[in-house]
């Protein structure tokens, strides 16, 4: 993994007491390989998996350190840390440059001060504090809180934006002054002044690509052919192992068309159980490709450990979800150094945003009624929280939102695709990557600088329902849309049947009837709706372990509304919406409950 903590503080004894305490603690998981470098006020540290892509100096000119892999547009090979200094002294504060590839990356210098950056979309995730002439900078909000001069304060503003949306809105976590650095933005600070976000870029530049009126639906997908291929030659070049994470859905079996297409040929790993639904798929893809396989199911009884791992390391800034990936760095320790993945390219190459495209008057009170359907509704907080604690804030963080949303474009469905990307995707889906460098170095293929241009500038109707997505298997490896596709549901048809669609229909339907026969007995062989289910014997571990800080919680909530949303956990949860999405928000409350544990 990266987990970092940069601290610049002109006391020297009171840094070298922050660091001698923190260094200990600074790796989550065993096994991991501590080192830092220091120059004047400015030290860091950092603990990383063995084969994690890291480059430092310290010397008499400063320091720079990159965590990843951070690619210059101008060149086919990562940026090394001394370039990297050189390159950001030298430019602009307004223009510095940005790098594709997922990485964070902070320089520092005496005289100017301390710059730092991430990838484009801010998967790689940076806090930050800054008080007089001292500042923290780290992958994670909890190690601040052993600095002499940190103060630990709970912010009510960004609980109602996890509450809301199911993540950090605006960066406003659950500390106040700490603050998640915004996606395609630079961090800049000198000592005694107030830190300054500066936009390195946006996704829709012309410079790198402007759309042509006159292009064909078939040129355009030509567009995205190369744009593709050329992403994955400069994050996963040849003559190097490589993992793919595969699953049964459309994303993983594109990947893994364009990388047969070029010759590599990387050892699969797929999440599930063999009987489920997402593994028949992906093991179709394997056989047809010819590829070697492992498939990993995490254990429920460890539910409850990688719940405390996702409560303290992350502060439910990407909601409380995803604890399962907390126990893949077993697994990916002895994979291979780096696994690509098809994260968020449903999205941003496909423009899949379901609960958007439902209406066809697309505007932010239909955009933000799905959205939200990940959280609780605002009526449902406004009972719940505690007026003197929370006042308004649910109807003013509900009206930002919509303020941030209309300021993205003048076209409906990229004000909605935008906010998506930056924030439910940016956090549910992306954090993902730092989860997963704990063992093998994520290559994440949509953080290139030219492939976001081309999607942000293809005309809605090229992207949207994954049209040019499904357009690109089926024209580009047709063998491959000819295999059965999961879609978190019994619908497995593929995208070219390869019998007729008569005869597929038939069979089909008899193999539903029978897989919903399994699951009203009680056997779900659909991955995400196993692993999420809140009423599961891993997930009821989760509630007994957070049951005896209820009470800590409930100074900020209303008790009988609390009680009646999660109850004790001899009860089930009862939903009457979707069974992933609509208990998400009643996931957040029980991480709220385990969070409280260390901070009321």
């Amino acid at each position: 993994m990266a987990n970092f903590v940069v601290v610049v503080d002109p006391d020297a004894e009171r840094r070298w007491q922050f660091i001698n305490y923190i260094q200990p603690l600074l790796p989550p998981v065993d096994g991991l390989i501590t080192h830092s470098c220091t120059i004047g006020n400015f030290h860091a540290s950092w603990a990383v998996n063995r084969n994690a892509p890291i480059s430092w100096v310290a010397d008499a000119e400063g320091a720079a350190v990159i965590w990843g892999d951070a690619i210059p547009s101008h060149q086919s090979y990562p940026l090394d840390s001394q370039a990297l200094r050189l390159l950001w002294k030298e430019s602009s504060p307004t223009a510095l440059p940005a790098f594709d590839g997922f990485y964070a990356a902070v320089a520092y210098h005496p005289d100017l001060g301390l710059t730092v950056s991430a990838d484009h979309l801010g998967l790689f995730p940076i806090y930050y504090y800054v008080t007089g002439d001292i500042a923290l900078i780290a992958s994670t909000p909890e190690l601040f809180r052993h600095h002499p001069l940190f103060h630990t304060a709970f912010n009510p503003v960004g609980l109602v934006g996890i509450l809301l949306s199911n993540c950090l809105f605006e960066g406003q976590t659950l500390w106040k002054n700490v603050q998640r650095l915004t996606a395609s933005h630079a961090l800049i600070w000198k000592p005694g002044t107030t830190p300054q976000q500066i936009q390195q870029h946006k996704l829709l530049d012309e410079r790198l690509f402007k759309f042509d009126d006159s292009l064909s639906f078939s040129e355009q997908l030509d567009i995205l052919d190369q744009a593709l291929d050329k992403s994955l030659n400069l994050q996963v070049p040849a003559g190097k192992q490589y993992g793919l994470l595969l699953s049964g859905g459309l994303d993983s079996r594109m990947l893994a068309g364009f990388l047969h297409r070029q010759g590599i040929k990387p050892t699969t790993l797929s999440l599930g159980k063999r009987s489920d639904i997402e593994i028949e798929c992906a093991l179709s893809v394997v056989r047809k490709l010819g590829l070697t396989n492992r498939i990993v199911a995490i254990a429920e009884d460890k539910y409850p450990a990688y719940a405390n791992s996702l409560v303290k390391w992350e502060h439910l800034a990407n909601g409380f979800n995803w604890v399962m990936n907390w126990g893949l760095e077993p697994h990916l320790s002895h994979f291979t150094p780096k696994v690509i993945n098809g994260y968020l390219m449903d999205l941003v190459l496909g423009g899949k945003i379901p609960y958007a495209l439902e209406s066809d008057n697309l505007c932010f009170e239909n955009f933000f009624r799905g959205m939200n359907s990940w959280g609780l509704s605002p009526k449902l907080l406004e009972k719940l929280l505690r007026k003197e604690i929370f006042g308004e804030l649910v109807a003013k963080t509900v009206a930002q939102m919509r303020t941030v949303y209309e300021s993205y474009s003048e076209l409906e469905f990229r004000k909605a695709w935008y906010f998506e990307i930056y924030h439910r995707q940016r956090f549910h889906v992306g954090s993902a990557g730092w989860q997963l460098c704990f063992g093998s170095w994520p290559i994440i293929p949509i953080l290139d600088r030219q492939l976001l241009a081309i999607t942000a500038a293809l005309p809605v109707e090229t992207i949207t329902k994954r049209k040019a997505q499904i357009e690109l298997v089926c024209t580009r490896f047709p063998q491959l849309a000819q295999l059965p596709l999961d879609r978190n549901s019994f619908n497995v048809e593929p995208l070219l049947p390869s019998k007729s669609r008569q005869q597929f229909a038939r069979l089909f339907n008899l193999q539903s009837r029978w897989r919903k026969r399994q699951q009203r007995l009680g056997y779900e062989r659909r991955y995400y709706y196993r692993i999420y289910d809140i009423n599961n014997l891993g997930w009821q571990g989760i509630r007994q372990q957070a049951e005896p800080y209820r009470e800590r919680i409930e100074h900020l909530f209303h008790p009988e509304v609390l009680n009646k949303l999660l109850p004790a956990p001899n009860l089930p949860v009862q939903s009457s919406k979707d069974a992933i999405v609509g208990v998400s928000g009643i996931k957040a409350l029980l991480g709220l409950m385990l969070w409280s544990k260390d901070n009321f």
